[in-house]
């Protein structure tokens, strides 16, 4: 992915120095003493700068499209812009971003979903078979055969490095769902992987 659209410039005499290189780690930046710090999310500014790549990245594999991953965290964003005064004051403002941005990237497939279901229904009365799909090597296409919720926490907790406490937050679920879900995901991957020539 490309760097994102830049939602703030120099602030304060100082100027960034990088984005990170999508490890999820913290910005450096100049302030102009020859040393560098780091920010801390005691800004807007500050939180999405280390959570915005690792946050987009994950929803987009999980939902198989970048456009709509960046689309829900950017709204994400822009709603912890708004409400910043309360949301600056939880322990982890990123926590309640990609929360909001998983339920924003969900409430677009359930649009998307009644929209298609919707224009299938105003479609001809012949139906036309489709070709059997070929199933996909990869990892990323037995990612995508997984149900919502064991693929979410799937990347959630492999590819963001969350634990699962954390998953179960981000998801809005118990810690026994997410380890359920893990395991029948790991299942279903297993089998998948296992069964690929």
């Amino acid at each position: 992915m490309d760097s994102p659209i830049p939602l703030w410039g120099k602030r304060s005499g100082r100027s960034v120095l990088s984005l990170g290189d999508g490890d999820g780690g913290q910005d450096r930046i100049d302030d102009r003493s020859g040393e560098g710090t780091f920010l801390t999310p005691s800004s807007p500014e500050a939180v999405f700068r280390q959570s915005y790549r690792s946050i987009v990245q994950s929803l987009a594999l999980v939902g198989g499209d970048l456009a709509a991953a960046e689309d829900a965290t950017q709204e994400a964003f822009a709603e912890a812009c708004v409400r910043w005064n309360r949301i600056s004051r939880y322990d982890n403002p990123g926590a309640w971003v990609r929360r909001v941005a998983i339920n924003k990237l969900r409430s677009a497939h359930r649009s998307r979903v009644r929209g298609a279901a919707a224009i299938e229904r105003m479609a001809s009365e012949i139906e036309t078979p489709l070709p059997p799909s070929e199933a996909e090597p990869d990892l990323n296409g037995a990612l995508r055969r997984l149900p919502y919720k064991q693929r979410l926490s799937t990347v959630l907790f492999y590819v963001e490095g969350l634990s699962t406490i954390e998953v179960a937050e981000a998801m809005g679920i118990s810690q026994g769902s997410v380890s359920q879900h893990l395991n029948r995901a790991r299942t279903a991957l297993r089998s998948h992987l296992e069964a690929t020539p």
